[in-house]
């Protein structure tokens, strides 16, 4: 279910690659999917997750300059400059900061020795510049119809590929959590002995 919250503001760039409407009318869509996307994302979680909010910000800025310009390019980069952005953020906050940002956000729900979960955020890292790098490619190189259907089917394939990689990773690095102290069994007489 998450994974297709996260698909909504994507899915009217399908339109495009099937030839059913243009850029411009793909993006209007999409504005409206990603107000669409906040409000399921409110329903399924009782609150807007910070990455629908950002994906919703992006969207509208994104596709506001796009409309007014009347240039698809600056939608089809949007993506480039979300992931570059995170990748930044990344990289920053562990070199500059310290702070891992992936072990912040999962570390009560996995324990792995410090140095896995530096190599998992440089893994992300790369993920994001590695994914911007290609839809920036792929925008500037191709016409609309296939940045579509990159931008629906390659990215998420992407992602669903890393996602098994990490998971990989993840197994190779997790350690059982701490059980949480339970008071000593009591022998099969029902006396300590």
């Amino acid at each position: 279910m998450d994974f297709f919250i996260d698909l909504i503001p994507a899915l009217p760039f399908l339109l495009v690659a099937f030839g059913l409407v243009d850029m411009f009318t793909a993006t209007k869509l999409a504005m409206a999917a990603a107000c669409l996307q906040l409000a399921a994302s409110r329903i399924r979680y009782g609150r807007i997750k910070r990455m629908h909010a950002i994906t919703f910000a992006a969207i509208i800025v994104f596709g506001g300059i796009t409309l007014l310009l009347r240039d698809d390019l600056f939608i089809k980069i949007k993506p480039t400059v979300l992931n570059w952005a995170f990748a930044v953020v990344f990289l920053v906050a562990a070199v500059g900061f310290k702070k891992n940002l992936l072990k912040l956000m999962l570390g009560d729900k996995l324990q792995m020795p410090d140095f896995a979960w530096a190599r998992l955020n440089l893994l992300w890292v790369a993920y994001f510049a590695l994914i911007g790098a290609a839809n920036l490619y792929v925008a500037l190189r191709m016409s609309a119809e296939a940045w579509s259907s990159f931008r629906v089917f390659g990215m998420y394939g992407a992602l669903l590929a890393f996602i098994v990689i990490q998971g990989v990773y993840i197994y190779r690095h997790v350690q059982e959590m701490p059980a949480a102290a339970a008071p000593p069994a009591a022998s099969a007489g029902g006396e300590p002995r």
